[in-house]
Parts: C-alpha cells; sequence; structure tokens
C-alpha cells in the first residue's frame, strides 16, 4: 500500500525518496538560534522563521501552531506553502480536536503516510494529496506543551525514525526558544507596566479631583490589559445599585449616570466575594447588567475587579473586549493591582470633596453671619448717627440758650461744662458710628476710606504710619472693599496695642485681576510657629482668615522675635465678583 501511493505521487514513476535531513539540520537549527534573539514574538519573526525552517527541512508545507491564553484553541502563527484561503479555513482549530487531543494533551507526534485519500485534520485530504506525508509534532517547553508544529512531506511514504526524532527534537527546540522569546517580552512587559503603574500611582496620588482620577483609570486599564473600553462603576449608599462614572469606550454615546441593579449581575458576584470575575462571552449571559452592556456597547469579554476601600467594597474596575475574550491570569493581576492604587485614589478624593463640601457650608455660614453682622452694624450706626445725633445736638443748642440767659457765674459754668462733655459723645457717637459702617467706602471706594481710617484712628502719637496706594483704580465688590478695610482695621489695631512699633507701612495694590494689601510694621515681633488658638483669636487671626477663605483670598502673616510682621492679604477679583453676583 505504501510502496504504491509512493509510486502513484512520483513523476518519473520511481519512488521518490524522503530529504535526509542531513547536513540541513543544522540550517534549521541556525534558523532557531535567530528566531531566539529576535526582541519580540509576533507575526513576522514566527513567519520568518517557518520561511527558513521548511527552506531548510525542504518540505513544501509547513505550519506554526500556539495555544492562545484560554488553552482552548490552537491558532496559526505561521504557514508555509498554503493558499490564503487555506490559512483563513485553517486559522484556528479547537483544542478537543484531533490534534489538539493528541499532540497537546498527551504530547505526542501525529503521521499520517502510505494512504493519500485519508484524512488528517486539521489538513483536508486535497492538501495531502497534494503534499503526501504529514507530521505534527509537539512544540514543547520542557513538560508544557506551547504548539504544534506540522510538516508536509513530497513524498507519501512514512518518513524514517531518525526524521522524526529529530523533528520531535526540533519542535523542543522551537519550544524553547519561543519560551526564551516569551520570558523576555514578559519581563519586558511587566517592567513597562511596572513603569507605567508608577507614573498612574503618581498621578493619583497628585491629583484629588474624582472625575480626572476616574478618567485616568479606566484609560489606564483599557491600556494594560489592552482591552477595548473600560468602566468604573461605584456602590450607592445603600449598596443595591451600581452607577457607571467613568467609561473610556466612545461609541458615540455616553453611558455615565446609567444605574443597574446589583442583585443578579456579575458585578454584583464581584463585590460579594471581593475576587475578579471573568467571562469569555456576555452575549451568551443572562444576566441583565451584561445584556445591557452588551447592547450598549458590543461587550463580549469582560473581567471585573472588585474596588475595596475602607475595608467594603466600594465598586468594580471593568475591562471589556468587542470580541469573545478569556482574560489572561496577568490581566487579572494587574487590574487587582490598578484597583488598589484607583481605591485609594477614589477615597481620598472623596475626603477632600467632604472636606470642600463642608469648607463650602462654612462659607455660606460666615457669608450669611457677616451679613447679619453688617447689617445690625449698619442698623446701629443709622441709630447713632439719625437718631441719637440729632437728639444730642438739640440738647446741647439748648444748653448755649440756658447759658447765654444765665446770669448766674456758677450756673453758667455748669452748662459750659455740660456743653463739653456732651460735645465730646456727639463726637464719640460720630466715631463710633463710621467705625461701624464707614459711609465712605460706597461712595469714595477702599482707597480713600483706608486713608480716612489711618488718619483719623492711627494717626499722631508715637506711631507714623506710611500709607501708599499704587495701581490703577478698579470696581470693587462690596464685600471684598469692606474684607480689605476691617482687615486692615485689625491689623493696625493689633501694631498699636502689641507690636510696640515705632513705623508701619501700608501698602494698597490695585490691580485688573486681584487687589493686595500689606502692613509691614518695626515693631517687637513674634514666633509663628508657637503662636496658639487663644492668641491668635486675641490678634483677630481667625476672622480676618475667615473674610479671605470666604473670598477665596489667600493671608499670610510673616514674623521673626525682633524683626517686626508682616501681614499679607491677597484676593482675585473675578472670583469674588463672581461670588457677589450668586
Amino acid at each position: 500500500m505504501a510502496g504504491t501511493s509512493a509510486a502513484a505521487s512520483a513523476p518519473s514513476g520511481a519512488p521518490r525518496r524522503h530529504h535526509p535531513f542531513g547536513s540541513e539540520s543544522l540550517s534549521a537549527l541556525s534558523a532557531l538560534l535567530r528566531i531566539a534573539g529576535e526582541p519580540r514574538l509576533g507575526g513576522r519573526a514566527l513567519g520568518r522563521l517557518a520561511t527558513r525552517l521548511a527552506h531548510a527541512l525542504d518540505v513544501p508545507a509547513l505550519t506554526i501552531r500556539l495555544l492562545d491564553p484560554s488553552g482552548r484553541w490552537l491558532d496559526l502563527k505561521a504557514a508555509v506553502g498554503l493558499s490564503k484561503r487555506m490559512r483563513t479555513r485553517l486559522r484556528r482549530i479547537p483544542i478537543d480536536s484531533a490534534v489538539g487531543k493528541e499532540v497537546v494533551r498527551r504530547g505526542r507526534r501525529i503521521v499520517r503516510a502510505g494512504d493519500p485519500d485519508a484524512s488528517m485534520p486539521p489538513w483536508p485530504r486535497s492538501v495531502l494529496r497534494r503534499f503526501g506525508a504529514g507530521a505534527f509534532v509537539p512544540i514543547r517547553a520542557g513538560a508544557e506543551v506551547r504548539g504544534v508544529l506540522g510538516v508536509g512531506f513530497r513524498e507519501s511514504t512514512r518518513p524514517p525514525a531518525a526524521q522524526l526524532r529529530f523533528l520531535d527534537a526540533l519542535g523542543r527546540q522551537l519550544g524553547t526558544a519561543l519560551h526564551v522569546i516569551s520570558a523576555r517580552e514578559t519581563r519586558r512587559k511587566t517592567r513597562s507596566e511596572a513603569r507605567f503603574l508608577r507614573r498612574i500611582a503618581a498621578a493619583l496620588s497628585a491629583n484629588l479631583e474624582l472625575p480626572a482620577i476616574l478618567d485616568m483609570v479606566t484609560s489606564a486599564a483599557q491600556r494594560l490589559t489592552r482591552a477595548s473600553g473600560a468602566i468604573v462603576m461605584l456602590l450607592s449608599r445603600d449598596g443595591t445599585e451600581f452607577e457607571i462614572v467613568s467609561t473610556s469606550r466612545s461609541e458615540g454615546f455616553d453611558v455615565r449616570g446609567v444605574r443597574f441593579p446589583v442583585a443578579g449581575s456579575l458585578s454584583g458576584v464581584a463585590v460579594r466575594t471581593g475576587r475578579c470575575v471573568r467571562c469569555r462571552d456576555a452575549s451568551t449571559e443572562r444576566r441583565a447588567l451584561l445584556r445591557s452592556l452588551q447592547q450598549m456597547g458590543n461587550v463580549r469579554g469582560l473581567l471585573i475587579a472588585p474596588l475595596h476601600g475602607d475595608g467594603s467594597v466600594i465598586g468594580t474596575l471593568n475591562v471589556s473586549s468587542s470580541r469573545p475574550r478569556v482574560f489572561s491570569d496577568h490581566d487579572r493581576r494587574t487590574l487587582m493591582q490598578l484597583g488598589h492604587q484607583a481605591s485609594i485614589a477614589i477615597r481620598n478624593a472623596r475626603l477632600f470633596e467632604d472636606v470642600r463640601s463642608h469648607r463650602q457650608l462654612l462659607r455660606q455660614l460666615y457669608s450669611q453671619q457677616s451679613s447679619v453682622l453688617e447689617g445690625e452694624r449698619k442698623r446701629i450706626a443709622h441709630e447713632l448717627h439719625d437718631e441719637m445725633g440729632p437728639t444730642l445736638s438739640a440738647i446741647l443748642i439748648n444748653l448755649q440758650l440756658l447759658k447765654e440767659r444765665s446770669m448766674n457765674g456758677t450756673l453758667g459754668a455748669k452748662i459750659v461744662e455740660t456743653e463739653a462733655l456732651l460735645t465730646g459723645i456727639i463726637e464719640k457717637i460720630r466715631e463710633l458710628a463710621y467705625g461701624l459702617r464707614p459711609p465712605m467706602l460706597e461712595h469714595l471706594g477702599l482707597a480713600e476710606s483706608l486713608k480716612w481710617m489711618i488718619e483719623t484712628y492711627f494717626s499722631g502719637g508715637h506711631l507714623v504710619v506710611d500709607y501708599r496706594v499704587s495701581g490703577s483704580p478698579v470696581h470693587l465688590d462690596p464685600d471684598l472693599a469692606l474684607a480689605i478695610y476691617r482687615i486692615a482695621q485689625e491689623a493696625l489695631t493689633n501694631v498699636v496695642k502689641h507690636a510696640r512699633a515705632a513705623r508701619v507701612k501700608v501698602r494698597l495694590r490695585l490691580a485688573p485681576a486681584a487687589v493686595r494689601l500689606e502692613v509691614h510694621d518695626d515693631g517687637r515681633g513674634f514666633d509663628t510657629a508657637s503662636l496658639g488658638a487663644e492668641r491668635r483669636a486675641g490678634l483677630g487671626l481667625a476672622s480676618m482668615r475667615e473674610r479671605m477663605d470666604h473670598l477665596q483670598g489667600r493671608l499670610e502673616l510673616r514674623s521673626q522675635p525682633g524683626k517686626g510682621s508682616r501681614l499679607t492679604v491677597t484676593c482675585p477679583l473675578e472670583i469674588a465678583d463672581a461670588r457677589a453676583l450668586g
């Protein structure tokens, strides 16, 4: 039978002999050495290897198949002697096929020879009739079978045992070479991913804005796992729903804000178990969440990692592929590591958001308190200036009339004394009214109001106040002007009470973008680091900072013992105007 097949396939009528695999075996080994030096394992490198091996072995057909990451399929990575149509047809064969069972699972070679009409999956009869005998040998590295090397011979007779043993050795050498390349590629990817994860960790630590953090996480997850898309879903407060808060997919619609029930979902399994969950094809799942995701974004392969925060799961990080895919253990470990970093960043961002919300609430409360306080000051100033002032002035006029009519020297002296006291009271009331609500602040502006305050309350005596204004006049929000006025008033009062200064400089800088006030004295100074809360309250620093925080300004106090003190406040005009508008 064998001899008949050989004679039938020989063009000259004489049986053909197998290539001896003698000196050309060195060329095959040389090709393996060259492939082992490739920087990475790719289709082009394997294609070059297949061509060199086929030439070295002098065979018309040669295929290289490798196991896919799931271990369920043998993928055609390189082929020589097969048409494009045939390569497409034989692109992938299941591990449960004859070749998969015998070569991969059992680690044995398969040889077909003698009968040109016999089948030898995955090669069709037409291929076998064209090439004659064929063999499949395992590509192995140690005890692990990584793929299958297929060789088609010109002759139909069974190859000699020595040639088959050489093919077995070639399969082992090829497996070793591929293992070396794969290990080198794994190390390179591991180093690259480690560097990328470090950069991501640094970026997440430096950012406290939750939307930006979530976008970085989804982009990083998609890149590290080579997925089609990624989403972050966070649990509701009652733990019954997921909300999609970030996505890296771009199908033309936005799924952010979409909610899903936790019960009956794969993500719910990840939350309940605290472990990663994998799904090869979401289109076959009956769970409502997966069906909805698959319809929205063509989600097939899926890998879900839980996000742990403060001892509990706060959500999930999901990556997906548009084709059926089983994500590898390496992808699972990478996603878990990224999820751990993301959980910390999300927790910090939430804490920051809580602090910001509380500060915003404090600003609102302070604004309300300030409005009530300034309103009460305005009312009291009005009562003092417009009600008590005229009344006391009328009393003073009556005293002056009595003084003119009185002939008694003692009575006249008492009237003069009372008149002087009453005049002093009227001046004090006027000063109190102006101090509570300076009327010129609304009419003359901040610069002139500060000048009036300095000349009225702080000039004269041992203290010299050097007041200067720079910049062009700008319109200031009334709240901002009042805040700067009060801070200057408090700062100068502190200088008089505590600094023991001989000279103080007051500088007001008006610019289109910001207003800046600086109060610098040459007094005894103090150690700001050891300044207690009671001392700060006595200096009015708390109220100053509250005023600046309300307007999103900045207050800076510098002082050293024996070197005076410098108080600087800066407030942006745009923010102050926007806050004033609402």
